[in-house]
């Protein structure tokens, strides 16, 4: 079919369209729930996260630790700013032996193969989150300078610090909180990475990390 014809019909159908009267409220009911935390715990279990929820920092970091060990790996990229989430974080990475691989890709096109293949080649990503919705399981990453999305998306374990204070109830709260103009990029992650082919077999890890490990602090 050529292309004005196409169009034709196109903008003949849409001539005798009319726009559905709105029924109800316009806005999404408001969700409340008694315990953010444990919603948020059941949600995610249920769409293959690995959810912990800890005590305290120490129990955190040894939780961070039990994923170095699964992935039987030493390095790692993150955030700069896991201190804030976990304080002695700088401390016991450095007692542990971990080493913090460099997430910088250089805009040099000579240097950046190479440095996509380093940063590539880390399974272990760390990060905090800024929330997480009870409703669903999601936690919620804005990025920014000193929070590479690489931490998150390239890695095949993706290990988020989650304060409990931090769990909201919903995506509509977060929509009122988030500083829009402090970030370059927000990310909502429900789960590992997944995806369906035409046969409907799911598949994790295709376009993102095949693990998500949420440490619950408090």
């Amino acid at each position: 079919m050529e292309r004005k014809q196409f169009l034709g019909r196109v903008k003949s159908a849409l001539r005798g369209a009319e726009i559905p009267n709105i029924v109800g409220s316009k806005f999404a009911p408001t969700l409340m729930f008694a315990d953010p935390v444990e919603r948020f715990m059941t949600e995610a279990e249920a769409v293959a996260a690995d959810v912990t929820r800890v005590p305290d920092v120490a129990a955190a970091l040894a939780a961070v630790g039990a994923v170095f060990s699964l992935a039987e790996t030493s390095s790692y990229i993150a955030w700069d700013e896991l201190g804030a989430v976990a304080p002695g974080w700088d401390a016991w990475v450095a007692e542990s032996g971990y080493t913090r691989v460099d997430a910088t890709i250089s805009v040099d096109p000579d240097q950046r193969p190479d440095d996509t293949a380093t940063v590539g080649g880390v399974s272990v990503g760390v990060t905090g989150a800024d929330w997480g919705i009870a409703a669903s399981g999601s936690v919620v990453l804005c990025h920014g300078p000193g929070r590479p999305r690489s931490a998150s998306l390239l890695v095949e374990h993706h290990v988020v610090l989650l304060p409990a204070a931090l769990i909201i109830n919903s995506i509509a709260e977060v929509m009122e909180r988030v500083s829009w103009e402090d970030t370059s990029n927000i990310a909502v992650v429900t789960g590992p990475s997944r995806t369906g082919d035409i046969e409907s077999i799911l598949t994790l890890g295709v376009h993102g990390p095949r693990r998500l490990h949420i440490v619950v602090v408090g």
